[in-house]
């Protein structure tokens, strides 16, 4: 039997991180990182395999971070417990001191008529899976998507580049309608139907169609899509099959239940990322938003308090910030949109702004900027952000999280001292952060 004094079940981003910061806070402890795949993915680039990236491995995630923190890593299953006693696949018994689930989450699989049809599949974070999905996709033409959040968006994004027949249905009334205002992706609707993308919303699937094989999607309302492949892209739900094998209290919808310092219901167990249960940071409801910006953020927190707490609870629960690129424009999204604000009671107030990220606009590679922010009306405080634009708005939202986070108000943002260059950012005048939360402050003043 293999002994260690942490063992971190789960190879992404979330574990990967908690070893590095255990190593980082613990030098002396032995460590070991358990996962099933024999190579790592980047979950977030899977959707660029397809199109952008000219193979699958292109899209991995090295193990050079656990090589350098003198992690040793076990390419195995986990079967069963005893204790603190971990039975895997091939035989072999390994032992921990701390444990750590980082077993992320799995695709939903859609309880459809015909969806074990031969031409069905969902986006694995499996390379073998993903090769033979490939592959599939090269030999097909029209293709089919069913769900238009970011994975959906973004793989009909990648497929319309190499030139596919691609239709997205979505039951909802908008794009990416989990993480944005509707005029946000009625935004991203109209650059991908530019690009040749059909995009069906408000529709629901019936059925899917075929003898052995897809031969078209049938809708509730009787149309029928023809297609040699469709693509289930209808989210994902927590893996929390490991974590029943030691006997962890679970919610089946949310995750491992975990407290402030991701403590699991069992003593030296703790649980990370995807797989472990959040609360939303505005309502303290539990979310079932996955991001590995939030994966990573909880895995540095456990890997620093697995011993004693040495950071004290920083993690203030699921912010929700995203970015895409779609075609040629950014978005970005952190915090409340208008239609989340509406839904909680928040009374609130939007700040818009248009502007370009250069100065003057006619310099190389400007691109106007899109802003609509969410203010609380009577605290001032920002509470979301919204930008579309060029590629800076991948970091210009980074800053805005960074705000929220900090409950900064309107007076404090309108005093920002920024930095700017007329090759880089938008002119000090017209800088949408300041002048978007400008337009805020006179609706106050003018009682809008």
């Amino acid at each position: 039997m293999k002994s260690y004094d942490v063992v971190i079940i789960g190879g992404g981003p979330a574990g990967v991180t908690a070893g590095i910061s255990v190593r980082n806070t613990y030098p002396d402890k032995k460590i070991a990182l358990i996962r099933k795949e024999k190579v790592a993915l980047v979950p977030c680039g899977i959707p660029y395999m397809f199109g952008t990236l000219d193979k699958v491995e292109d899209n991995i995630l090295p193990d050079a971070p656990l090589q350098k923190n003198n992690i040793d890593l076990i390419v195995d299953e986990v079967m069963d417990s005893d204790g603190n006693n971990i039975e895997l696949k091939s035989g072999e018994m390994v032992s921990f001191n701390k444990l750590v689930l980082a077993t992320g989450s799995q695709p939903l699989v859609l309880p459809l008529k015909g969806i074990e049809k031969k031409g069905v599949w969902v986006v694995r974070k499996d390379i073998e899976y993903l090769r033979k999905m490939k592959e599939a996709i090269e030999n097909a033409k029209k293709i089919v998507i069913i769900g238009g959040g970011f994975i959906g968006v973004e793989i009909a994004d990648e497929l319309l580049k190499i030139g596919k027949d691609v239709t997205i249905i979505e039951m909802e009334e908008s794009l990416l309608p989990a993480a944005m205002d509707k005029e946000f992706g009625d935004m991203a609707a109209e650059i991908l139907q530019s690009e040749g993308l059909r995009i069906l919303l408000n529709s629901r699937v019936k059925e899917i169609k075929g003898n052995e094989s897809v031969e078209a999607v049938l809708l509730e309302n009787g149309d029928s899509i023809s297609a040699d492949i469709v693509i289930v892209a209808a989210g994902y739900r927590p893996n929390v099959d490991v974590a029943k094998k030691f006997d962890l209290e679970v919610d089946e919808k949310y995750g491992i239940k975990v407290d402030e310092y991701l403590r699991t219901s069992r003593d030296n167990i703790f649980a990370v990322g995807d797989c472990a249960r959040k609360r939303c940071s505005f309502t303290g409801k539990y979310s079932s938003i996955m991001l590995a910006s939030t994966a990573m953020a909880q895995g540095r927190l456990a890997g620093s308090n697995l011993y004693n707490i040495k950071v004290l609870k920083v993690f203030p629960g699921t912010l929700g910030t995203f970015s895409t690129k779609i075609g040629n424009t950014a978005f970005g999204v952190s915090g409340l949109t208008e239609a989340k604000a509406k839904s909680i009671g928040i009374d609130y107030v939007v700040g818009i702004n248009e502007t370009v990220n250069r100065h003057p606009g006619k310099l190389p590679g400007a691109t106007k900027i899109y802003t609509k922010l969410i203010y609380a009306r009577y605290s001032h405080i920002l509470l979301g952000a919204q930008v579309k634009g060029g590629e800076s708005v991948g970091e210009l939202i980074n800053m805005y999280s960074v705000i929220i986070q900090n409950r900064m108000t309107d007076m404090e943002i309108d005093a920002l001292q920024i930095g700017t260059h007329p090759l880089l950012t938008s002119s000090p005048i017209a800088y949408s952060v300041i002048n978007a939360t400008v337009d805020a402050i006179l609706k106050w003043y003018n009682n809008k």
